[in-house]
């Protein structure tokens, strides 16, 4: 450890009051274990799910069992007050954590989870705290959806795609393996041969409105 760790509080003790403070997020979703604290009200949520399950009277929907996804109301204040209105503190912890944990994770989303798989991997019996603003995890790597009237809205939250798997690490492919990703059902489920076999390839088309000209350039 060099000078530069020691300023940056390596192996230092870090409660987690300076961990909620300095990230601003008294209204974080924390999911300890295999338990998840959820900012909505009771209400909130029983009303979320009424509506999913009227949407979906089959029952057993993953996405009614936290209300909202996405962005939903609650978590993107703190950041709003801190960016637009340059707040920097949000009063006192309302109770305190007497729970002693051997990893703190700041983001539930793909990098957060993956910290916490592996640390967890070489530490079975490791006491893990994972701290979002949502109430749900993986960040942009998930779907949202919206209820609107009677009808349920979806549309992927950032990430549409595994991009060229074939180049993933052993990190990586170990990971997926663990997840029980299949890239084999990849050659299975998508039609590789659509494009060649109806003679068609991607491209750019410049419209003569904004180019002066009509024109499609192949890639």
């Amino acid at each position: 450890m060099d000078s530069k760790d020691q300023k940056l509080g390596m192996n230092r003790p870090i409660s987690r009051r300076d961990v909620i403070h300095g990230i601003g997020t008294i209204t974080a979703g924390a999911i300890a274990a295999k338990t998840t604290a959820s900012p909505f009200t009771s209400d909130e949520k029983n009303r979320a799910a009424s509506n999913l399950a009227t949407a979906m009277p089959s029952g057993g929907y993953p996405p009614a069992y936290t209300g909202m996804r996405g962005n939903h109301p609650g978590s993107f204040e703190v950041a709003h007050q801190l960016a637009r209105a340059g707040q920097n503190a949000w009063g006192n912890v309302s109770h305190s954590d007497s729970q002693l944990y051997d990893l703190v994770v700041v983001g539930g989303g793909i990098s957060g989870l993956s910290a916490a798989h592996f640390y967890q991997k070489q530490n079975p019996d490791a006491r893990i705290l994972i701290l979002d603003n949502h109430d749900d995890f993986g960040g942009h790597a998930k779907r949202n959806e919206f209820q609107i009237g009677d009808r349920t809205l979806i549309g992927y939250g950032g990430s549409s795609f595994l991009e060229q798997p074939s180049d993933y690490s052993d990190i990586v492919n170990n990971l997926l393996h663990d997840l029980g990703v299949d890239l084999k059902r990849f050659e299975t489920t998508f039609d590789q041969g659509f494009y060649k076999r109806h003679g068609l390839r991607a491209g750019l088309h410049f419209s003569r409105e904004k180019w002066n000209t009509d024109r499609t350039v192949p890639f």
